[in-house]
């Protein structure tokens, strides 16, 4: 090969699969490889004969240097210890080895410039074997940053006689199949209800329990995937002594993770209302730090307690639709997964966790102790629960949009046409009336509302509400008086 057309090879190079590609045709073809060695020698590099061709090239490409640095090479001729199975390597020649023969796990810690670069040190998982032509290969997912890498295998590698990664020793995972899969559904949770945009701050808010521990350690390990920046708040609302251990614990937390924190106690003082005063402080403290998003740890148990707690309030759809996945900042990416599953994940990922006592005094903790009493009357009463506020969020959101065009026929003025209102479905007249009372200091419950179907509207008549307001009809239109 003339040298102007062996330069001219070697600079449509770029990528590490093109390198791999050209070293296994240096590997075949002997002129290929006696004109790159003559090049290599005429460059002053002093090369072996036996040098492979993808060293040789990327000596050529002067990168041979920048695709050695790894954090953490294994090779065989260096006797180690299998974090997995703890079985003994011993050594056995000079070809880098990067997973155990027995188990076939490894440590993801390849530093490699390109496309395999990636510290995050989470153990790379057998997933799929496959035997093509006699060669096999093997898939890995990286338990902690859910990445892919394929390779073949070592010839001295115990495969399973099956294809089957759980023929495999060392300890199988300990979770449920569902736990197992719990960060892959998690991403694409996020993915599809758009919770963020790569790049914005996220600020995970974390209790210290077992919901929003487990969305910390998820969304941390899969940074890359999602593209959330993140940070870790901890709040102390002074009500409980043990607080300072479990902020403490939570920051510990956020340190191992190399997140940065956030804390602020919040002294909210015993009374009447204390969940609702301490959520409505929490909250405030928490959108204080300005990030894009605030993400909370709610999953599927809390949505089925929040939608019964509401059932028996006796709210409509607007109640009863629960939480959404999205309500900007919030957002809530666990919000599909049962607690059981969360709990299981973090018993076989070693998560710690703490409990609030103060959780089984509350109103949700009564809810939270009838919720498997409701299981035996109907299995998976709490999923049923979730699925019913998810569909009648559905049907909210379609009855909002109807509100607005009726809202448009009746609206007169600063109020409401009695007659055009009259003509709504009844469904809509309900909607119409607390969308005109929205401004109303004190809550008005749909039951002082609904007294407005059995009243006879005659002018200057007036319908009583909460705060001093009321309705009143002028010159046939439903007006708010505010009673100033």
């Amino acid at each position: 090969m003339e040298r102007a057309d062996l330069l001219l090879l070697l600079s449509s190079v770029r990528s590490r699969g093109e390198i791999k590609r050209l070293g296994t045709r240096v590997d075949r073809e002997a002129a290929l490889r006696a004109a790159l060695h003559s090049e290599a020698t005429s460059r002053g590099l002093a090369l072996s004969e036996g040098i492979s061709g993808k060293k040789l090239v990327r000596a050529l490409l002067e990168r041979a240097n920048d695709a050695q640095v790894r954090s953490n090479p294994i090779h065989r001729d260096e006797a180690f210890t299998c974090t997995w199975c703890r079985a003994d390597v011993t050594p056995g020649g000079a070809p880098v080895r990067d997973h155990c023969p027995r188990c076939l796990r490894s440590l993801h810690v390849d530093n490699v410039p390109g496309d395999r670069a990636n510290p995050c040190g989470g153990v790379l998982h057998p997933r799929r074997f496959e035997l093509t032509e006699g060669i096999f290969h093997i898939q890995y997912t990286c338990g902690r940053c859910q990445g892919t890498h394929r390779v073949r295998s070592h010839p001295d590698d115990v495969l399973p006689p099956s294809l089957d990664p759980a023929d495999l020793p060392g300890r199988q995972w300990q979770g449920s199949a569902a736990a197992r899969a719990l960060p892959q559904r998690v991403l694409g949770y996020i993915q599809r209800h758009q919770l963020w945009q790569p790049g914005q701050r996220v600020l995970v808010a974390v209790s210290g329990g077992v919901d929003s521990s487990v969305l910390l350690e998820v969304l941390a390990r899969n940074t890359g995937a999602h593209g959330g920046v993140l940070e870790v708040a901890c709040l102390d609302h002074g009500l409980r002594p043990e607080a300072d251990e479990e902020v403490a614990q939570v920051q510990a937390h956020a340190a191992r993770l190399e997140l940065p924190f956030w804390t602020c106690r919040l002294d909210i003082q015993p009374g009447p209302n204390l969940y609702a005063r301490a959520r409505a402080a929490r909250q405030a403290a928490l959108r204080s730090r300005g990030a894009h998003r605030i993400a909370t740890g709610h999953h599927q148990t809390d949505q089925a307690e929040t939608v019964l707690h509401h059932l028996l309030r006796g709210s409509g759809t607007r109640g009863l639709r629960g939480m959404q996945p999205l309500s900007p900042p919030w957002c809530r990416p666990l919000l599909a997964e049962p607690r059981a599953v969360l709990e299981s994940w973090a018993r076989a990922e070693g998560i710690g966790w703490a409990e609030d006592p103060s959780n089984a005094a509350s109103q949700r903790g009564a809810l939270r102790r009838l919720m498997p009493a409701l299981d035996e009357i109907h299995g998976g009463a709490s999923a049923a629960l979730a699925r019913s506020g998810r569909l009648l969020a559905r049907e909210d959101d379609l009855l909002s949009l109807m509100t607005h065009e009726a809202w448009r026929r009746c609206r007169d003025g600063d109020g409401l046409s009695i007659v055009a209102l009259r003509a709504e479905h009844p469904a809509l007249q309900l909607r119409l009336l607390r969308r005109l009372v929205a401004d109303c200091p004190k809550p008005v419950r749909a039951s002082q509302l609904e007294s407005f179907f059995g009243w006879n509207p005659r002018e200057g008549a007036r319908l009583p509400l909460p705060a001093g307001w009321s309705l009143r009809v002028v010159n046939g239109t439903l007006v708010t008086d505010r009673g100033d």
